[in-house]
């Protein structure tokens, strides 16, 4: 009997942690969501609180983007050494750590640092948790772990906004990054108790460091992230610094390719892309990560600072709409399969992106909270009708070892959508923001019978509340630059949506034009 009692106790705990590990899985990749969805919707809080403007706040997506990459690139390398356990459980503690440093920054400059230190350790964790469940589990076993998987994804894009617009208006900013911080540690320590230790090999087994292909891809990498962002500033094509800044770094990232695609054992092998399906993925994935980012960025400004909605009735009403994608992903579980084109889903999945940039270019100014229900519970619906069937079809023919190098170029693909997709779109509303208020401006004048109406009535309600001539005309021009500036914001996040709707049709196009969709 006392001999017994042990081994029970042993294969009963093996069997809890068997259990518990895909959890843990899902809980490392949706802190990842988590992370990503709260510093794009509450931007402007973040930039607020340490007193810089969105432009500044670039800086941090593009640091993050940048060793994201850079992260996905030596993961392999990493594991190899220390096993998917410590790695994994490493990855998330250094994750919270930086998520302190990051609630403690005062500044733009050291708010892009703590970024750039969390994006290398929680950039990796989509590739590393989905190669892990492919490694550690069978078939039958995978395919409920990966519901689980996909719907603490969903789960946290629906937490992200409902619980940081609280901590936003109850606390400020930093409780965002404390939030996350707490999380980590958890995560972390969940991550090593259950996580099964694979994936550490002999030392003549292991991938080479390859060092100097590693620092020249950082240098091209930062050399065209430095384009991406003072682009903004100056025209590219009168520039010779930023010429030669994007020579350098396409010809970095050109070298680091080829030499990658002729090592014997490369960081990150390339030989995934040769198949014509696994291109096509990717080129679908690039174009689903941007609408994504762009739409969730342009809905959090109209909502913000077009339509004036304070932030937890914005968390509110963008979290509670999101909970229909949950829906939408059980029913994708149970009937996908009847499905034999992916391109059924994908195409309409583009369309629906196109809908959502339709609806809100139509939106009033005054629109209620009624007219903004349809697009929100829609926009919610891509990642279900074109994310998954593109995995389907860009990872069908790969084995067991090229799924893991092709999952680690998609993550790659994903980290380099959001970042230039930002850049992108802050661009796009930093001009059309411009143009407007231009516009507006010289229709907002005293010599415009119209507005010279408007402004002595606006003169008049003001003195009768007490005030005195001069400072009734002040306190009415003030009122009138703020209108100007709300208006112009609503114009220039429209134009946004007009761009969705181009890169939407472009994607519903090349999506419909492939015969390699499954």
């Amino acid at each position: 009997m006392n001999l017994r009692a042990p081994s029970a106790h042993a294969l009963t705990l093996r069997h809890v942690r068997k259990d518990l590990f895909p959890w843990a899985v899902a809980f490392a990749v949706g802190i990842d969501y988590l992370d990503n969805s709260m510093f794009s919707f509450f931007t402007s809080y973040i930039a607020g609180g340490i007193d810089a403007t969105r432009d500044e706040l670039v800086w941090s997506a593009a640091a993050y983007a940048t060793t994201s990459v850079l992260g996905i690139v030596q993961q392999q390398w990493l594991v190899e050494r220390l096993g998917y356990r410590r790695y994994l459980s490493g990855c998330l503690l250094m994750f919270a750590i930086g998520s302190f440093g990051a609630a403690m920054c005062n500044s733009s400059i050291e708010l892009a640092v703590a970024r750039g230190f969390q994006g290398y350790f929680i950039g990796p964790m989509l590739g590393t948790c989905r190669i892990l469940l492919q490694l550690c589990l069978t078939p039958q076993q995978r395919a409920p772990a990966i519901r689980i998987f996909l719907l603490t994804i969903l789960g946290a894009t629906i937490l992200a906004p409902l619980t940081g617009g609280y901590l936003v208006a109850d606390y400020d900013w930093r409780a965002l990054f404390v939030g996350l911080g707490v999380l980590g540690l958890a995560f972390s320590l969940f991550a090593f108790l259950v996580t099964p230790h694979v994936g550490k090999l002999r030392p003549d087994h292991r991938t080479q460091a390859h060092m100097w292909p590693y620092i020249v891809l950082a240098c091209g990498l930062c050399a065209l992230q430095i384009v991406a962002q003072q682009i903004r500033f100056e025209l590219f094509s009168t520039s010779l610094l930023l010429i030669g800044l994007t020579l350098v770094g396409l010809a970095a990232l050109g070298w680091v390719i080829w030499h990658q695609w002729h090592h014997d054992k490369p960081l990150v092998r390339l030989n995934a892309l040769r198949e014509r399906s696994f291109r096509v993925g990717i080129v679908l994935y690039a174009f689903y990560y941007a609408l994504s980012n762009v739409i969730s960025y342009l809905i959090a400004r109209m909502l913000e600072g077009a339509l004036g909605y304070p932030v937890e009735n914005m968390g509110r009403l963008v979290g509670f709409t999101s909970m229909a994608s949950i829906a939408v992903a059980l029913l994708y579980f149970k009937f996908a399969r009847k499905i034999k084109s992916k391109k059924w889903l994908i195409v309409p999945g583009f369309l629906v992106a196109v809908v959502i940039g339709l609806w809100m270019d139509a939106l009033a100014p005054d629109a209620s909270t009624g007219w903004l229900l349809p697009p929100l519970i829609v926009r919610s619906f891509l990642l279900i009708f074109i994310a998954l069937p593109t995995a389907s079809v860009a990872y069908q023919v790969f084995a067991a070892d090229e799924f893991n190098h092709g999952y680690r170029i998609k993550n790659i693909v994903k980290q380099l959508s959001y970042s230039f997709s930002t850049t992108m779109v802050i661009i796009l509303e930093r001009h059309r923001l411009a143009v407007h208020q231009a516009r507006l401006s010289e229709y907002a004048n005293l010599g415009n019978p119209v507005f010279r109406g408007a402004f002595e009535t606006m003169t008049r309600a003001f003195s009768s509340l007490g005030y005195e001539a001069a400072k009734a005309q002040g306190l009415a021009a003030e009122q009138v630059g703020r209108l100007v500036l709300r208006q112009a914001e609503f114009m220039s996040i429209q134009d946004g949506f007009r761009v969705v709707i181009v890169i939407a049709l472009i994607g519903a196009v090349l999506a419909a034009a492939q015969r390699q969709i499954k």
